[in-house]
């Protein structure tokens, strides 16, 4: 299976941290959220530096037709 290609990116004001979202499509603005929150959701205690960037791959698209 290849990896996803498309990138979708969103910045959260909050922490200014970015998020690139690798998807098999391009992603609403509600998936690109979604996906980011339920990253910062997992990572629990562990926060992203200010000013980074952070890659999160989604399966999402992968079985669209």
């Amino acid at each position: 299976m290849p990896l996803p290609k498309i990138d979708n990116f969103i910045k959260n004001q909050r922490n200014g941290v970015t998020y690139n979202i690798c998807a098999y499509r391009k992603l609403s603005a509600e998936e690109t959220t979604r996906a980011m929150q339920v990253f910062i959701q997992q990572q629990g205690e562990r926060q992203s530096k200010q000013g980074s960037i952070v890659k999160i791959f989604s399966l999402v698209g992968l079985f669209d037709h």
